[in-house]
């Protein structure tokens, strides 16, 4: 009897686990070699806050079908003659991710035996949108051609969407939306779900009569305007989540070194605390994008309008609502960092 209910568990959780749908995932990122000297107020080119957002999606990267990474999505002159940045990013968390897969996979299981990235089509000549480019064609643009690509595929549907998050720019998905829509793939964009991080906020950064006087949405302001009118048009589902990272997930976090030392223990653990860590605790504000994601951690995309607009009220109930959870979200990455430095659960 033992045996049998044994049996009729097991079948019971592997009909859960396959009925779930693991979300499809594609990142643009403006992240880069953050030992390449730049003007910004960290000395650097890019903000290094997305290596420590990078690092903690690798240590879930079970929980997602990552389908792309795209490096360096900036307009930062200096990569004009910067070493490739995919390259860079296979070296630097590549070989961490790889070291830790087993170990990882030993305890939680589903994480993928690797992860690749790809160098933006932008990176080398800082182009922003263009509204008055029909974007017929796209062999300038390989990185925005390969989610295109990517979306056309069978696997890929409304119900079951590819999650474009958007770290930064967002130069190259306002390229892809004017491609469909200019060429008559309107359906493709239905495929596809755009999360991004701070393009607009009337509470931090942004006013209520500005909400778009964020950096992310400034970085490329055209594109960040066009791709807002579209979603107000219903044509391209676009969650904004504001804020929410930083004010919300970032400034709940346990403060001090004492906690985050521990996170030391692994390779991607310490990558994560090393990105950005400041005013006591890890800057991986853009996690936001894929926190949303994880059913039992607070917001979700349901909490989040899909026509891109994102009013004081609903940023600042999400806001809190991540913080409530910052400590879970810290003590679920800690937990994944200690198991990829081979140390069992419990």
């Amino acid at each position: 009897m033992i045996r049998v209910s044994l049996l009729l568990i097991a079948v019971c959780v592997s009909a859960s686990h396959l009925a779930a749908q693991t979300p499809k995932v594609w990142i643009y990122s403006d992240i880069s070699d953050p030992t390449l000297a730049g003007n910004n107020k960290e000395g650097t080119i890019n903000d290094p806050d997305d290596v420590s957002a990078m690092a903690g999606y690798l240590l879930l990267a079970n929980e997602f079908e990552t389908l792309g990474i795209v490096v360096t999505s900036t307009h930062r002159g200096e990569h004009a003659t910067t070493p490739d940045q995919a390259a860079w990013a296979d070296q630097y968390f590549g070989e961490a991710y790889r070291s830790e897969v087993a170990a990882l996979n030993e305890s939680l299981d589903g994480y993928p035996d690797d992860i690749t990235f790809q160098q933006s089509c932008i990176k080398e000549s800082a182009e922003r949108f263009d509204p008055r480019n029909d974007y017929v064609s796209l062999d300038s643009y390989d990185t925005v051609a390969a989610l295109l690509n990517r979306a056309q595929q069978d696997d890929v549907s409304p119900s079951d969407p590819i999650h474009v998050l958007c770290w930064g720019s967002l130069t190259e998905p306002a390229i892809l939306v004017k491609h469909c829509l200019t060429t008559g793939k309107a359906n493709v964009l239905q495929r596809m779900k755009f999360i991004a991080h701070w393009t607009n906020s009337s509470l931090h950064q942004g006013t209520p009569a500005h909400p778009e006087h964020v950096a992310n949405c400034r970085e490329d302001a055209k594109a960040c305007a066009y791709l807002k009118s579209v979603a107000a048009q219903s044509k391209i589902v676009y969650h904004e989540c504001g804020a929410i990272g930083q004010h919300g997930i970032v400034s709940g976090a346990p403060s001090g070194k004492d906690y985050f030392e521990a996170f030391r223990t692994s390779r991607l653990g310490t990558l994560f605390v090393e990105g950005k860590f400041a005013y006591g605790s890890v800057d991986h504000s853009d996690s936001a994008t894929y926190w949303v994601l994880m059913p039992g951690f607070g917001v979700t995309l349901d909490d989040i309008p899909a026509d891109g607009t994102n009013t004081p009220a609903i940023e600042r109930a999400n806001e809190q609502v991540f913080r409530k959870h910052s400590r879970r979200i810290h003590d679920e990455l800690l937990r994944r960092s200690q198991l990829a430095a081979g140390d069992k659960a419990d």
